[in-house]
């Protein structure tokens, strides 16, 4: 049996934040489209948490928390 993994597996990372208005992901989306860890990401404005998803390789939940609050937003880790 091989054990072995060379790729990293992509995870999910979930947040609650502030992002409601079309004009929030405006401001959001240059921040985290130039970010090379982020391979995707979306805000579900219709969530009452209005809920950031990202999916990366690399980044941490405290990297994107310091990049949209940075960016003026709110932004908390939610749990799994």
């Amino acid at each position: 049996m091989n054990t072995t993994y060379t790729a990293e597996a992509m995870g999910v990372l979930v947040f609650r934040t502030n992002i409601r208005f079309k004009k929030d992901l405006a401001m959001i989306a240059p921040v985290l489209d130039k970010q090379p860890g982020v391979q995707r990401w979306n805000v579900d404005r219709e969530d009452t948490d209005k809920v950031l998803r990202i999916e990366s390789r690399t980044l941490r939940p405290e990297e994107v928390i310091h990049l949209v609050t940075r960016a003026g937003f709110d932004c908390e880790e939610l749990p799994e």
